[in-house]
């Protein structure tokens, strides 16, 4: 109803697009078992209504990272509306804004600046509105700085991971999110450190030229702690290693956590 209202006209444009989109997606030639050479369109409708939540979720994600017809970037009013429908029936979930980053270019040879795309929208988990506010949104933020552009992707990886329900993943990358972003703070402060460097060296490096006491070490290094037991960059040998919905959802927010507490203390 929503896609109606806002893309009127474009509307069946987008419908097509999408059937083509979800038919590669699910490997189907027809959304759904029952239709019987009816318009794409109808088919896509169906589809949204009948279909499991993570397919409906997907589906979110592909109206704006499909380039269709009237569904702009970077301002686009449908993705506020999208969060409110998610909030008003308490559900888990959020949609995070395009993500754009300014770069050097000219223009009839004089030099100037651009903005350009470097992440579609993503519906991610939100388990609590505390935390979602207080850790992962500022952490998302401060992540779509240009010099965060690889932590940033990382994190978003993670986060896909979290919801698709692949944990281990999750941590894996929720680690390297924390790692890449300590590198950033210690070029972006003049610190030494080797692009080799593990997480407990990078995080030593910063506490080392800061005014936080060691004991902070303890905490923040849980994050790095958790993916070598736990997550899939490791072999498990001979005993496997389950990662539950809830360890995964503290990986997560304890990581943006970190990102928030180290930026605001290194900017």
């Amino acid at each position: 109803m929503l896609l109606r209202d806002e893309l009127q006209s474009s509307f069946a444009t987008c419908l097509s697009t999408l059937y083509n989109k979800l038919a590669y997606l699910h490997g189907k030639f027809e959304l759904n078992e029952t239709r019987s050479h009816g318009e794409a369109s109808d088919d896509v409708l169906n589809f949204m209504l009948s279909c499991k939540d993570e397919h409906f979720l997907d589906v979110i994600e592909l109206v704006f990272n499909s380039e269709i017809q009237g569904v702009s970037w970077p301002d686009n009013r449908m993705i506020p509306a999208i969060n409110d429908f998610f909030k008003i029936d308490n559900l888990p979930y959020h949609l995070t804004p395009y993500v754009m980053e300014e770069y050097e270019t000219s223009f009839h040879g004089t030099p100037t600046t651009g903005m350009r795309l470097t992440q579609y929208p993503q519906v991610i988990r939100k388990d609590s509105e505390v935390l979602h506010e207080s850790a992962l949104k500022p952490a998302l933020h401060i992540l779509r700085g240009k010099e965060f552009s690889s932590a940033n992707s990382e994190f978003l990886c993670a986060l896909e991971d979290q919801r698709s329900g692949d944990y281990r993943d999750c941590l894996t990358k929720c680690g390297s999110a924390f790692e890449s972003t300590m590198k950033v703070l210690c070029k972006d402060n003049s610190i030494q450190y080797k692009e080799t460097d593990t997480a407990s060296a990078l995080l030593k490096s910063l506490l080392q030229n800061s005014q936080l006491d060691s004991y902070w070490e303890q905490p923040l290094i849980l994050i790095a702690t958790l993916r070598n037991r736990l997550s899939s960059s490791h072999g498990a040998g001979t005993q496997s290693k389950n990662v539950s919905p809830h360890v995964a959802a503290y990986v997560v927010n304890a990581t943006a956590a970190a990102i928030v507490f180290l930026a605001g203390e290194f900017s």
